[in-house]
């Protein structure tokens, strides 16, 4: 048992360490590669150069969003899996992003959040529209929970449910969109939609980072021993003094937070918050002591890699994120469920 709890500890450190090495490694690729060391040099002896125009301005913003969004959606994951005990649950499965796209989108369109210009998405103030996007987050998270514990749906019928107000959020924004936007505007919101780490600048940066660094990733690690009793059962949890239903709201409020900052700056990302808690539960199994963290930097990775591989599978042309997450996490997801990814659990 000792063992085998220091293996996981070694994984888990070593994992840690593959997220800072990949970084300069992310930076160097791309059309204009970039040797190693020289990216070293530059991230912490920035200058006037051109080399340091491309890493800064360029591709170290959207690959610090790529560690520190696949974390929080890697988080979310895992955690809304063990506050529902639903192993297909996730922000994307939930329809969280769906409903933030239509919070930009009204906070774009009608309330001038930002501004629609021709090929590009221009952001005014980038409080307003993540504001917009929780507010219609939180919408959907009281559904689901209504759905939950009114309806006492279960678990499937939640997800498909979930699935299907997706759609509605869909078809909404549609709507807005048939009947405010022109067909350039609406290619540009489209476009938006299939998620790109590029877009993001670095004052919607730095507020992505404060929040996953102050409220969304301390929340899910410290409650992690509590999503433990609540997978042994309601009942059991109570008996701790632990409310499940409060942690269940707690948690899909959090979950919330971190989507509509992550859709809201760079568009609907999925499936990171569905495969990278499966993969860590294989490897680590069901104590969310490791599976939490160990789900945090597998989104990160996961969400690093398919930017990487986005940005140089086809150069100079830039494939986003959202199409490349989506097609790397389908035969994962596929691959795992065929080898019993979704029943992994150990002690």
């Amino acid at each position: 048992m000792r063992n085998y709890k220091r293996q996981k500890q070694l994984i888990l450190t070593t994992l840690i360490f593959l997220t800072f090495f990949i970084i300069p490694i992310s930076v160097g690729l791309g059309w204009y590669k970039i040797p190693f060391f020289d990216i070293i040099r530059v991230i912490f002896m920035p200058d006037n150069s051109v080399l340091s125009t491309i890493v800064w301005d360029l591709r170290l913003r959207r690959v610090l969003a790529a560690i520190f969004i696949g974390a929080v959606l890697g988080g979310s994951g895992a955690a809304m899996q063990a506050s529902m005990r639903n192993y297909l649950a996730s922000p994307f499965t939930f329809g969280l992003p769906f409903a933030a796209s239509l919070g930009v989108a009204i906070s774009l369109l009608i309330l001038h959040g930002g501004e629609i210009q021709r090929f590009r998405i221009l952001v005014h103030n980038p409080f307003i529209v993540p504001i917009f996007a929780f507010i219609f987050c939180l919408i959907q998270v009281f559904i689901i929970l209504l759905l939950a514990h009114k309806a006492g749906l279960s678990a499937g019928a939640l997800i498909l449910s979930s699935i299907a107000i997706s759609f509605a959020y869909q078809a909404i924004l549609y709507l807005l969109q048939y009947f405010y936007l022109n067909e350039i505007l609406v290619s540009t919101v489209i476009f938006w939609t299939f998620g790109d780490l590029g877009r993001i600048a670095w004052i919607e940066l730095n507020l992505v980072v404060i929040v996953s660094i102050a409220i969304v990733i301390p929340y899910f690690i410290l409650r992690s021993l509590d999503y433990d009793l609540i997978l042994s059962g309601d009942e059991l949890t109570k008996s701790t003094g632990v409310s499940p239903q409060r942690i269940r709201l707690e948690t899909t409020i959090v979950a919330a937070l971190a989507t509509s900052l992550a859709t809201s700056f760079v568009g609907v990302i999925g499936f990171i918050g569905l495969v990278a808690p499966h993969i860590a539960r294989l490897v680590f199994g069901g104590g969310h002591r490791y599976l939490i963290p160990a789900s945090m930097i597998l989104g990160s990775l996961i969400l690093t890699l398919s930017d990487t591989i986005g940005r140089v599978i086809i150069a100079p042309v830039t494939i986003p994120v959202g199409i490349m997450s989506s097609l790397i996490g389908v035969p994962l997801l596929i691959y795992l469920l065929i080898k019993g990814g979704m029943h992994g659990y150990r002690d």
